[in-house]
């Protein structure tokens, strides 16, 4: 461990992808077909991903990570249609800020201070009075772990605000076992985003899609360049999605990795803990200089995530046990 960096700022799946998607990768290398164009727009991804979440291939459109579905669709609905964004705050900074360069007026409706809670009639009461037309929500909740909407709220924010296309990022989702991609069947103004990055452990292959009701697809789909997502990529995410056998494992070690490393986190004197749905947890700094504590665990090569806008926090992933457990060490050493 001793010249290695830690990596806990990246919310990534710490033990990794199925043997299976490695299987793929190697069977697509020896079969050369890398010298051929793959599928244009991704049929067979789309098809297995339409049996995994009971719903139409028409419902997908794939993309080449979830932050360029992103793009594509704020380029339809901010620019060349122009209007006002809505989201809370705090949450995933690079999509907001991706907003922005998109010349979106940007509404931001605060959280909770305490526990970063969301109040669902304060989110629809604001995208009534600035007629926002563009809406997005991580669930769970980037940089603070928790869910923020249930079925009851989605149900209650969709049917209140009809002019308002909700995007609702799923990054973590799989890891909160609460997912609202099988809505779309039934709502227009509901677009769910999902990737491969996280809990499926290919973020460095950049796969991800954009589920919505067929008519909302359609025109994203339209505007999506072929061969979006390369061919090697596209067998990865096949060969992940089809071994569900292995997700369900590795959710079920991280989640108790998880509640392991809050109960040890805890203890550190300097830290207010909130809970978490995802795999990382965010963490307020009482006490001391944030600072000193940064200065310190880069020392021993330990890299979390900080934000300008929240300076008294850092957030923290769950690693392997053992990488959690050199944390720990590293944490009990700082002198406050």
């Amino acid at each position: 461990m001793k010249d290695e960096t830690f990596h806990f700022e990246a919310a990534i799946n710490p033990y990794g992808c199925s043997a299976k998607v490695v299987e793929a990768v190697e069977r697509f290398a020896r079969s050369k077909q890398y010298r051929f164009y793959g599928e244009p727009d991704a049929a067979s991804l789309r098809e297995l991903l339409a049996a995994h979440h009971n719903l139409s291939p028409e419902n997908f459109v794939v993309f080449n990570g979830a932050g360029e579905a992103l793009a594509w669709t704020f380029l339809l609905n901010l620019v060349m249609r122009p209007g006002r964004l809505i989201a809370p705050h705090p949450s995933y900074e690079r999509f907001v800020e991706a907003g922005k360069r998109y010349s979106a007026e940007l509404i931001e409706v605060p959280l909770d201070e305490q526990n970063f809670s969301l109040s669902v009639n304060e989110l629809i009461d604001a995208c009534r009075t600035s007629r926002a037309t563009l809406g997005l929500v991580s669930n769970p909740n980037n940089p603070s772990g928790n869910t923020l909407i249930d079925e009851a709220g989605m149900a209650k924010l969709l049917d209140d605000t009809p002019d308002c296309l909700w995007i609702i990022d799923e990054a973590y989702a799989d890891y909160a076992g609460l997912s609202f991609a099988s809505w779309v069947q039934e709502r227009t103004n509901l677009m769910v985003l999902r990737t491969f990055s996280k809990a499926y452990g290919l973020a460095g292959l950049r796969v991800g899609c954009a589920v919505a009701h067929a008519s909302v697809a359609q025109k994203l789909a339209r505007v999506r360049l072929p061969w979006a997502v390369n061919s090697m990529s596209l067998a990865a995410a096949q060969a992940a999605i089809e071994d569900q056998d292995y997700l369900k494992e590795i959710l079920g070690r991280i989640r108790n990795d998880c509640e392991n490393f809050y109960s040890e986190l805890c203890k550190i004197p300097f830290f207010h803990v909130h809970p978490t749905a995802a795999n990382f947890f965010l963490i307020r700094l009482s006490g001391i200089e944030p600072s000193r504590l940064k200065k310190h665990l880069a020392a021993h090569r330990i890299q979390v995530r900080s934000r300008p806008d929240m300076p008294e926090y850092i957030r923290i992933t769950s690693m392997l046990p053992q990488e959690n457990q050199h944390l720990l060490n590293v944490l009990r050493e700082f002198e406050p």
